[in-house]
């Protein structure tokens, strides 16, 4: 495990009155309800890798394709173009407006 990523782990534990093991057990459980929950696989990468969700919180577009992580990106036309070397793909940007309804409501795209 990355030491930085414990150290924090372990503060932020502490701060909440737990200890690593149990906060380690809740979100081990966390990533399950989500990976389980979701019918996109891609959605469960966005939502769950470190990378993707550090890449999101700080404005990037991230992409997940064919239930992998593929990267982020600065620009949104850099992160279609990656899109487009696989099936399919969903693009995550916290400046994407959310929409009520329908498939494209997590700003996913299918390219097939």
């Amino acid at each position: 495990m990355d030491e930085q990523l414990y150290k924090m782990l372990k503060a932020k534990a502490a701060i909440l009155g737990i200890n690593v093991s149990e906060a380690i057990q809740q979100a081990i459980s966390l990533w399950l309800n989500v990976a389980d929950s979701v019918s996109d696989q891609n959605y469960a990468i966005l939502k769950t890798t470190p990378e993707a969700i550090k890449a999101f919180n700080e404005g990037n577009y991230v992409l997940a394709c064919d239930g992998k992580y593929v990267g982020f990106f600065e620009d949104e036309k850099k992160a279609l173009e990656k899109a487009k070397e696989y099936n399919k793909c969903m693009i995550s940007n916290k400046n994407y407006p959310r929409q009520e309804v329908g498939e494209w409501g997590w700003s996913s795209i299918a390219l097939e």
